[in-house]
């Protein structure tokens, strides 16, 4: 009997589980709808317009990257978010 998942599959799947694992937080799936809306924002900018403390939103923020899911650069002293996987958005829309 042939196994349901070949191992490239199985990888794609755990891989799509882990996205899902570090989106399934409110505050993190408010993030990445915010940013889906604006091209790139500092942790200020993202902080205030979700009514966070700056330190809950800059460790959200930190476990999107390190996930992949937000890359970051920086100018001058500003630090910019925007999202690596755009399509994320889709999955946001489609559970509304």
């Amino acid at each position: 009997m042939k196994p349901l998942l070949s191992r490239v599959e199985s990888k794609k799947v755990d891989k799509a589980a882990a996205m899902l694992k570090v989106l399934a937080h409110p505050k993190r799936l408010a993030i990445v709808d915010l940013l889906g809306k604006e091209e790139k924002m500092t942790v200020t900018e993202i902080y205030r317009s979700l009514d966070l403390p700056q330190a809950i939103a800059s460790q959200h923020l930190i476990t999107l990257k390190d996930r992949g899911v937000l890359s970051s650069f920086k100018v001058g002293t500003k630090i910019y978010y925007s999202l690596s996987i755009p399509k994320l958005l889709d999955v946001i829309d489609s559970l509304e």
